[in-house]
């Protein structure tokens, strides 16, 4: 019989092989057998640390010891789960979006750009869902392409039911005076996992892909020679937080204090960038008072009300205030050009 999460890290796992075949090293195979027999505890850690870390983090918290039983807990952490890679996949395309509309590259319906401050100023599941179908519909009847092309091929009418199942799931769940019995509860745990399961395998497809953060740009200029643009990123889906420093040059420079989403840590050539809606506080210097009630973290981004824009950490659980941070105006403004950019007929 399955331990609990096997079934979901095994699933998951294969399709990420697909994608990344540098993961079979974590595999086994049993020379008599000829089966696999690779510990489905190692093969989570790998689905963990290959999904962009605002996923990671959460599927770190279901795996983990304090989730081991099919109780209200899990449940819950189901949902946080499917909410944050919602998101985070919802951030992909509006980021995208963005881009060719300012490029001038797609133009977005009158139904897109109707609704879409008003969904985006204060962000919700059903929101997520309906971005995600709106923005991949638009896609693929405009015939544009994708800067990570497997949405065009995953995000399919099967898949776009998959995800509005959880809409009323989560209106229902979330009211905690609905109370569940120990037996619903069970039933749902793992009838929630086997649907979350399916989502995350097409979305294994982030595990080629690589989320970095921005933390210092450079320019090496030698006599008589082109200048190189020295970056110093830190990556940021890791199977814990103690993420990994790197130090790229390139001919090419991106944008600093930045989150980007790289198709490869050896070159900046093709990087999508997802700053204002994710966010990195850890290189921010803790140099005044005001600045005591932030926290190191990668936040995301969750509304925008009275001029000021809202975020929740991935690790941090209560609520900051990052007004104080040395780039917030900056981050208001992008994100008025983001909305107004969309929203623009």
């Amino acid at each position: 019989m399955a331990q609990l999460n096997e079934n979901l890290i095994r699933s998951v796992f294969a399709e990420m092989l697909k994608y990344k075949p540098s993961l079979a090293k974590f595999t086994m195979v049993d020379e008599d057998e000829g089966e696999e027999v690779a510990d489905y505890r190692i093969l989570g850690d790998q689905v963990i640390k290959n999904f962009p870390w605002p996923i990671g983090v959460e599927l770190r918290r279901l795996f983990s010891g304090s989730m081991r039983q099919l109780n209200r807990l899990r449940l819950d952490q189901i949902f946080k789960t499917i909410e944050r890679s919602m998101q985070f996949l919802t951030f992909v395309m509006v980021a995208q979006l963005w881009n060719d509309k300012k490029d001038g590259k797609l133009k977005i319906p009158d139904s897109l750009s109707r609704d879409f401050e008003a969904r985006f100023s204060v962000l919700s599941l059903g929101n997520f869902t309906w971005l995600i179908r709106a923005i991949g519909n638009l896609y693929k009847d405009s015939g544009s392409t994708w800067f990570m092309e497997e949405i065009g091929t995953n995000f399919d009418k099967k898949f776009f039911t998959a995800i509005d199942f959880w809409v009323p799931e989560r209106n229902e769940i979330g009211h905690y005076q609905i109370n569940l019995t120990a037996e619903e509860i069970e039933k749902r745990c793992v009838e929630y996992e086997e649907k979350l399961s399916y989502i995350l395998q097409q979305m294994a497809f982030l595990s080629k892909y690589r989320l970095v953060s921005v933390r210092e740009i450079k320019v090496n200029k030698p006599k008589y020679r082109d200048a190189h643009f020295h970056h110093v990123i830190e990556l940021l889906n890791s199977s814990d937080s103690d993420f990994t420093a790197k130090e790229v040059d390139e001919k090419k420079y991106s944008e600093s204090n930045a989150v980007l989403l790289l198709k490869s840590l050896k070159s900046f050539d093709e990087y999508l960038n997802l700053s204002p809606l994710v966010i990195d506080t850890n290189g921010e210097i803790i140099d005044d008072k005001e600045k005591f009630n932030i926290k190191k973290d990668v936040f995301m981004y969750t509304k925008f009300r009275n001029d000021q824009l809202m975020y929740l950490g991935t690790e941090v659980t209560e609520k900051c205030d990052l007004r104080s941070l040395s780039n917030y105006s900056a981050l208001v403004e992008e994100y008025k050009e983001l909305v107004g950019e969309i929203s623009a007929n």
